[in-house]
């Protein structure tokens, strides 16, 4: 079972009402878990991106279907894209779905087209060899420095002033830098933290303005969202 991220109390008691007693985390954002333990649930977080399901990540799939027996959910932010594509990893781990019906589990699921290495990574999913080492399964994934995040972030952002240039938005781009600036936000210290949050709502909002093709508001979004990421290196990278 795969989903969008259980959110308060009742999304948690909801998941324990329906017998789940794992939740598996791929988000970049910290789990819950406190709220889980306190229904009687287990996290285990393996984030990815959405640019595919990783070794790293394929591996822990399969420690996963070797020393967890017990129903288990599996969620993204959205629940649309890498939480269907990393169950369906999971799943063809475990011999529950050959890869035909892991396609079809994406397809279901509704998994944007435009993330093509997830949909390549469940279609050439291989199973890990007998001598493979497995990594141990983890609460809480290791967080990567705030600085690799803001690289990320730098990439993605010059993804963006490409589209500016020929009008060719993506929102896999925009979803792209979003994930990078999310992460960010979580890393980072008290100071740049309502600055990333406001960059964040930003190019959430730019997501609806791809959609309907609003040039004119993307431009004036990145406009925004440069001059927010010009007073975070005045103070910490300049």
């Amino acid at each position: 079972m795969s989903g969008a991220a259980p959110v308060g109390e009742e999304a948690f008691a909801e998941l324990a009402g329906l017998g789940v007693k794992v939740v598996v985390s791929v988000d970049g954002q910290r789990p819950e878990i406190e709220l889980a333990r306190k229904h009687g649930l287990r996290y285990i977080h393996i984030p990815i991106g959405y640019d595919g399901v990783h070794d790293d990540a394929c591996k822990a799939a399969a420690a996963l279907t070797k020393q967890i027996k017990d129903p288990m959910y599996v969620h993204c932010h959205h629940g649309k894209h890498r939480g269907p594509a990393m169950a369906a990893v999971i799943a063809q781990s475990a011999g529950w779905l050959d890869r035909k019906q892991a396609i079809e589990l994406l397809k279901r699921a509704g998994t944007g087209s435009q993330y093509a290495g997830l949909w390549r990574d469940v279609d050439g999913f291989q199973p890990q060899p007998i001598s493979a080492e497995l990594p141990k399964l983890v609460e809480v994934a290791e967080i990567s420095t705030l600085a690799s995040h803001m690289v990320d972030t730098s990439l993605q952002y010059e993804v963006l002033l490409d589209s500016m240039k020929t009008n060719d938005w993506k929102v896999s781009d925009v979803r792209l830098l979003q994930e990078a600036l999310r992460e960010s936000h979580r890393v980072c210290n008290e100071e740049m933290r309502p600055w990333m949050h406001d960059s964040v709502r930003l190019v959430h909002a730019m997501e609806s303005q791809v959609e309907r093709k609003d040039f004119q508001e993307l431009r004036e979004s990145m406009a925004r969202l440069k001059q927010a990421c010009n007073q975070c290196h005045e103070r910490y990278r300049n």
